[in-house]
C-alpha cells in the first residue's frame, strides 16, 4: 500500500495487501446476502460495494497497525540508546515528536525513555516458521483482524452502512414515512457521523476516519435517492450537492492524510450513480459527474502521491465508462461521448506525471506503470469501440495520442530529475502510436493485440526497473491478452504480400515481446517473487509459438513458380525456417549468456523427425535434397549440432549433459535415415531390381556403423563423439544395429531380385549387405555390452536370416512361388530346412566340442532335436518321395558326423579336477 510521502521508507515497506484483501471477501459477501433479499439492490452491488467498504475500512486499519509499529520501533531504539549508556541514570527523559499518523492530525507527544540500566539479556528468536510465505501472511492477517484492534467499530460501520440502504429501501417499498422525513433524518445522521468523525480525528485506533467515511458515503446515498428515485432534487442541484460532498471529503482526506479516506469517499462516490440507476438516465450527466469526481483526484495528486487513490478512480472511470458503451452506446451519440474519453484521458495521464513528481528525493522520479501504460491501453480499447465505423478513426487516433506523448516528452525533458523514467516511457509510447498509426490506416484489426504485447513488455520493464510487483503481472497479464486478442481477429489472406503483412508481423511482435519478458524475468534480473523466475518457461515458449505459428502459416501460403507438378519446396522452407530460428536462438544465448534460450532448440530435432517422414511419398523420384531439400538439410544439421554444441559450453552440469547425449543419438539416427532413403532414390533411378533397392536403404547406416566400430578403440576421436562416447559408441551404435537387424528380417520376406546380375546365393547385394548387418552386429557383441541376452537375440536372428535366405534360394532355383507363406510349404523348403538344421547343428556342436563349451554344444543339440521333431512330424507325413528321401539320408549323414567330430565336451569342473594316480591292486 502506497502512503503519503511523508512517511517514512520503513513504515511504507511494512504494508501488505492481505488484510485488505481479507476484508474486502467478508464485507463483499455480506453485503450480497444482505443485498439479494429485494430488488432495488442487486446482490452482485451489493457484493462490489461491500468489497470496496471492507477494503477501505482495512486499509484504515492498516494504517493504524502501521503507526503501532513505528512507535514500536521509536521505543526500541530509545531502549537500545539506554541500553548503551547514551542518556544518564538521573536525567530527565527528552521530548520527542510524534509522527503522525495516516488518520491523525500532527501533534506533540512525549516518549517515555526509561532509566539506564544494564542491558537485559538478549531473548532467543522462535526458529523462522515452515509455512508459505503467503498462506503465513493471510493466516496472520486474519488473526490480527479479529484480535486486535477496535474490532467492532469496524464491523458496526459496515453494518449501519449496508442497514441505512436497507432501511432506505424498505421505506421506499413500504412508505411508512414521508420521502422527505426519511432522507433528511438519513442526511442528518450522515452529517452527524461525519461531525463526529472530525471531533474524534485524534483517535489512535481510526475510529474518527472510519465514522467520517461511513457518513460520507450515506451522504452520497441520499443525494442520489433524492434525486433517482424520489426526483425531489433537480439533476443540477443534486450535482452541485456532489461536488461539495466530493471537495469535502477531499479536504477532510488531505488535511488528515489519509488515503484511505480519500479512497473510501471517492469509491463511494462513483458507486452511489450505480447503484441509484434506473438505466434511464443521460450519460452526459453522469460523464460530466465522473469528470468532477476525477478532477478531485487530480486535485488530490497535486499534494498527495496516493496511488491507491489513482488506481481506483482509473479502474471505476474505464470500467464504468465501458460497461455503459457496451450496453448503450450508438453511432449517434459519438459527439457527446468523445470529449469525456479524452478528457479522462488527460486526467490520467495528468495524475501520472503528478504522481512521479509529488515522490520524496530518494524515490523522485518513480513511474507509476500502471497508470502510464495503463490508461492509453484503456482509452484506445474504448476508442476504437466509438470510431470503428469511422473511416481510418482509428489512424488519427493513435497519431493523435502519438502527437500528445511527444509534447509530454520534449516538456518533461526541460523538467528536473523526476522526469527521466517517465520521459523515456512516454517517448516508448509515442513511437509505439505513431508506428500504429500506418497499420491503422492501411490494415485491419489484428495489430491490437501486437500493440498490447508491446505494451505489456513495457509494463514488465518498468516494474522492474522501479521493483514493484504490480506493473510486472500486469505487463505479464496483457501479454497474455493480447495473444488471444490477436487469435480471434486473425483471418487468413491468401492476397496479402508475403511476411508483409498484418498477420505474420503481428505474430512476429507477439513473439519478439515474449521473448523479450522471458529474457527479464530469467536469472540475473530484478524479480521479487520466485514465481516471477519460473514464469520464464511459459513466456519463452509462448514467443516461440507464436513466432512459429506466424513463419508456418506464411510458408503454407507460399507457391513456387518455378514448380507445377506435387513438391516439397514448403516441407523445406519450413525446415530451413525452424533452423534459422533455432539459429538466432542459439546466437543470443551465447550472446547474452542466457542458458534458457537454448530450450527451445531442442525442438528442432524432433521437428526434424516429423518433417523427414511427411516429404512427398513419391520418395522414389526425388531425394530428400531435391526441391531446395539440398538447402534445407545440411543447414538443418548444421544448426542442430550448433546448438548441441552450445549446450555443451553453456551447460555443463550432468543433468544436461544426460539431456545432450539423447539429443546427440537421435543426431545420429537422422542422418542415418537421411542418407539411407538418399542411396535408395538414387538407385531407384538406376531401374535396377529391388535387391538393389533394398541393400541401399542399409548402406549408408552400415557404413557409419562400420566407421564407428573402426573409430571405437582409438583415442584421437573428436567432438562429438568425444565428448558423448555413450551417444555414439553405445546406445546410438546398438539402437542403429537393432534397426539394422529389423531391416534385415524385413527384406528377408521378399525375393530381392538383383537385376541385371543373375541370383547367386550370400553373392548378390542384398545378402551380401545381410551378411555385413550380422558381421557387425557380431563385433558390437563380442566388445560385451549386449551380454547374454543379447547375443542370443542376435544367434535367433542369424537363424532366422538362414531360414530366409534358403527360401529366397528355393524360390530362384526351384521356382517356387512368393509370398514366403507359401514357399515355406513346398518340399524343396522342407528338405532344405532339414538339411540346413542339421548342418547348422554340426557347426554349433563342433564349435563348442572345440571350445570346450557345454552350452554351446547343447545350443546344437537343441536344434539337431528340432530337426528330428521336424523329420517324424512334417517331413515324414508331408514330403514327395524322393525330397523325403534326401531329407532324411542328409540329416542321417550329418548325424553320423557329428557324432564323430563333435562329442559332449567334458563339465567344467571335470576339466578343472587334478588327475587321480592309478593305484595298486590290494595284495591277495
Amino acid at each position: 500500500m502506497t502512503t503519503d510521502t511523508d512517511t517514512p521508507p520503513a513504515h511504507r515497506a511494512r504494508s501488505s495487501l492481505a488484510p485488505p484483501v481479507v476484508a474486502a471477501i467478508a464485507a463483499g459477501l455480506l453485503g450480497a446476502v444482505l443485498a439479494g433479499h429485494g430488488p432495488a439492490i442487486s446482490a452482485d452491488a451489493g457484493l462490489f460495494f461491500g468489497a470496496l467498504l471492507g477494503f477501505g475500512a482495512a486499509l484504515v486499519w492498516q494504517q493504524r497497525g502501521e503507526l503501532a509499529a513505528l512507535e514500536a520501533r521509536v521505543e526500541a531504539l530509545a531502549e537500545m540508546a539506554a541500553g548503551h549508556g547514551a542518556a544518564p541514570a538521573a536525567a530527565s527523559p527528552p521530548a520527542a515528536t510524534e509522527v503522525p499518523g495516516p488518520g491523525e492530525a500532527p501533534g506533540p507527544s512525549h516518549v517515555e525513555v526509561p532509566v539506564t540500566e544494564p542491558s537485559p539479556e538478549p531473548v532467543p528468536h522462535p526458529p523462522p516458521s515452515q509455512t508459505p510465505p503467503v498462506l503465513g501472511a493471510l493466516t496472520a492477517a486474519a488473526v490480527r483482524f479479529f484480535t486486535t484492534g477496535n474490532l467492532v467499530v469496524r464491523l458496526g460501520v459496515v453494518v449501519l452502512f449496508f442497514g441505512v440502504a436497507f432501511l432506505l429501501r424498505y421505506a421506499y417499498e413500504n412508505a411508512l414515512l414521508p420521502v422527505e422525513l426519511r432522507l433528511a433524518g438519513s442526511a442528518l445522521g450522515g452529517m452527524v457521523l461525519t461531525a463526529a468523525g472530525w471531533r474524534l480525528r485524534g483517535r489512535t485506533d481510526a475510529y474518527g476516519l472510519i465514522l467520517q467515511g461511513a457518513g460520507v458515503g450515506i451522504l452520497y446515498l441520499v443525494v442520489f435517492a433524492a434525486a433517482r428515485l424520489y426526483d425531489l432534487l433537480p439533476m443540477g442541484a443534486a450535482f452541485a450537492a456532489l461536488v461539495v460532498l466530493v471537495a469535502a471529503s477531499s479536504l477532510l482526506a488531505v488535511l488528515q492524510r489519509s488515503q484511505a479516506l480519500a479512497l473510501f469517499a471517492t469509491s463511494g462516490g462513483f458507486l452511489a450513480p450505480v447503484l441509484m440507476s434506473t438505466g434511464s438516465g443521460s450519460h452526459v450527466t453522469l460523464f460530466s459527474y465522473y469528470a468532477l469526481l476525477n478532477a478531485g483526484i487530480l486535485a488530490m495528486a497535486w499534494f498527495r502521491a496516493w496511488r491507491w487513490l489513482n488506481w481506483a478512480g482509473f479502474v471505476f472511470t474505464f470500467v464504468i465508462g465501458a460497461a455503459w458503451g457496451r450496453q448503450y452506446y450508438t453511432s449517434e451519440l459519438f459527439a457527446s461521448t468523445e470529449p469525456f474519453l479524452i478528457l479522462f484521458f488527460l486526467y490520467y495521464v495528468g495524475v501520472a506525471v503528478l504522481f512521479a513528481r509529488r515522490q520524496g528525493p530518494d524515490l523522485r522520479g518513480l513511474v507509476d506503470g500502471t497508470l502510464v501504460f495503463g490508461t492509453p491501453m484503456a482509452a484506445f480499447a474504448l476508442q476504437w469501440g466509438l470510431v470503428e465505423d469511422v473511416p481510418f478513426g482509428m489512424a488519427f487516433s493513435a497519431l493523435g495520442a502519438a502527437t500528445v506523448y511527444v509534447l509530454l516528452a520534449l516538456w518533461l525533458k526541460r523538467q528536473g530529475a523526476f522526469s527521466h523514467l517517465l520521459g523515456q516511457s512516454f517517448l516508448a509510447l509515442a513511437v509505439v502510436f505513431a508506428t500504429l498509426a500506418v497499420p491503422f490506416a492501411f490494415d485491419d484489426q489484428r495489430w491490437t493485440g501486437a500493440i498490447w504485447a508491446l505494451e505489456g513488455a513495457g509494463l514488465l520493464w518498468v516494474g522492474q526497473q522501479q521493483r514493484q510487483l504490480l506493473p510486472r503481472l500486469a505487463g505479464l497479464a496483457l501479454q497474455v491478452a493480447a495473444g488471444v486478442a490477436f487469435g480471434n481477429e486473425w483471418q487468413p489472406s491468401d492476397d496479402a504480400v508475403l511476411l508483409v503483412n498484418g498477420n505474420f508481423l503481428g505474430a512476429a511482435v507477439l513473439a519478439a515481446a515474449g521473448v523479450f519478458s522471458a529474457h527479464r524475468l530469467s536469472a540475473g534480473h530484478r524479480a521479487s517473487h520466485p514465481l516471477e523466475h519460473a514464469l520464464r518457461w511459459p513466456f519463452l515458449y509462448w514467443g516461440v509459438a507464436w513466432w512459429c505459428f506466424g513463419g508456418l502459416m506464411e510458408i503454407g501460403r507460399f507457391r513456387a513458380p518455378w514448380s507445377v507438378a506435387p513438391d516439397n519446396v514448403n516441407e523445406h522452407l519450413a525446415v530451413l525456417f525452424a533452423a534459422l530460428s533455432t539459429t538466432v536462438l542459439v546466437a543470443l544465448a551465447r550472446r547474452l549468456r542466457w542458458r534458457e534460450a537454448l530450450a527451445p532448440g531442442l525442438l528442432l530435432l524432433p521437428a526434424l523427425a516429423v518433417a523427414l517422414p511427411t516429404l512427398d511419398l513419391g520418395w522414389r523420384r526425388a531425394t530428400p535434397f531435391g526441391d531446395l531439400g539440398w538447402l534445407a538439410w545440411p543447414g538443418a544439421l548444421t544448426a542442430l549440432y550448433w546448438h548441441l554444441a552450445s549446450r555443451d559450453v553453456l551447460l555443463p552440469d550432468s543433468p544436461e549433459r544426460r539431456l545432450s547425449r539423447i539429443w546427440h543419438t537421435g543426431a545420429w539416427w537422422l542422418m542415418a535415415a537421411i542418407a539411407g532413403w538418399t542411396a535408395a532414390a538414387l538407385l531407384v533411378r538406376l531401374d535396377a531390381g529391388r535387391g538393389w533397392l533394398l541393400a541401399a536403404w542399409a548402406a549408408a547406416p552400415l557404413a557409419a556403423v562400420a566407421a564407428l566400430l573402426a573409430l571405437a578403440p582409438r583415442s584421437q576421436v573428436r567432438w562429438p563423439a568425444a565428448a558423448h562416447p555413450e551417444s555414439y559408441f553405445g546406445r546410438g551404435l546398438d539402437v542403429t544395429l537393432v534397426l539394422l537387424l529389423g531391416w534385415l528380417l524385413i527384406s528377408g520376406l521378399s525375393p530381392a531380385n538383383p537385376r541385371p546380375l543373375p541370383y547367386l546365393v550370400l553373392l548378390n547385394p542384398l545378402e551380401l549387405m545381410q551378411l555385413g548387418v550380422l558381421l557387425a552386429a557380431g563385433v558390437q557383441a563380442r566388445r560385451g555390452p549386449w551380454g547374454s541376452r543379447g547375443r542370443t537375440v542376435l544367434a535367433l536372428t542369424a537363424f532366422a536370416w538362414l531360414n530366409l535366405t534358403a527360401a529366397r534360394a528355393v524360390h530362384f532355383y526351384a521356382g517356387a512361388p512368393y509370398p514366403f507363406t507359401a514357399i515355406i510349404s513346398t518340399d524343396e523348403f522342407l528338405a532344405t530346412a532339414s538339411i540346413l538344421w542339421t548342418t547348422a547343428a554340426l557347426l554349433l556342436m563342433g564349435l563348442g566340442t572345440r571350445r570346450g563349451s557345454r552350452p554351446g554344444w547343447i545350443a546344437g543339440a537343441v536344434l539337431l532335436g528340432l530337426v528330428m521333431v521336424k523329420l517324424f512330424s512334417v517331413d515324414l507325413p508331408r514330403l514327395a518321395v524322393l525330397p523325403r528321401i534326401v531329407s532324411f539320408i542328409s540329416v542321417g549323414v550329418l548325424m553320423l558326423a557329428i557324432g564323430y567330430f563333435a562329442p559332449l565336451p567334458p563339465s567344467r569342473a571335470a576339466q578343472t579336477a587334478p588327475e587321480r594316480p592309478p593305484q595298486r591292486p590290494a595284495p591277495a
